[in-house]
């Protein structure tokens, strides 16, 4: 299991990020880039920790908030372009096909 270069601490990220409030329990591991697109998701570390409520429950959880999804991986994108420097965006671009920065 890699780590991720979103976050360094192990809280939610939505909680820390929108709330300013630090949460640490019941936490679950959130692959930005689902479905076939997982396991880059898992290799480059492009994933976050949520409470329960954060991933898996209606509001803003990615799996039921198209702008929370997109937000996450605009994120996951530009820490991605980030730490693997020149020809990374073109590397992003072949093998997801989207990008969530310039949508």
């Amino acid at each position: 299991m890699s780590k991720s270069i979103i976050q360094a601490e192990k809280e939610c990220y939505i909680c820390r990020r929108w709330y300013a409030v630090k949460t640490t329990r019941g936490l679950e591991e959130h692959h930005v880039l689902n479905g076939p697109l997982r396991s880059f998701s898992e290799r480059h570390g492009l994933k976050v920790w949520l409470c329960h409520q954060h991933h898996n429950e209606p509001g803003m959880s990615p799996h039921y908030n198209a702008t929370c999804a997109e937000t996450l991986k605009a994120v996951a994108q530009a820490k991605y372009e980030e730490k693997n420097g020149p020809g990374a965006h073109a590397a992003w671009m072949a093998a997801v096909g989207k990008d969530y920065i310039n949508a």
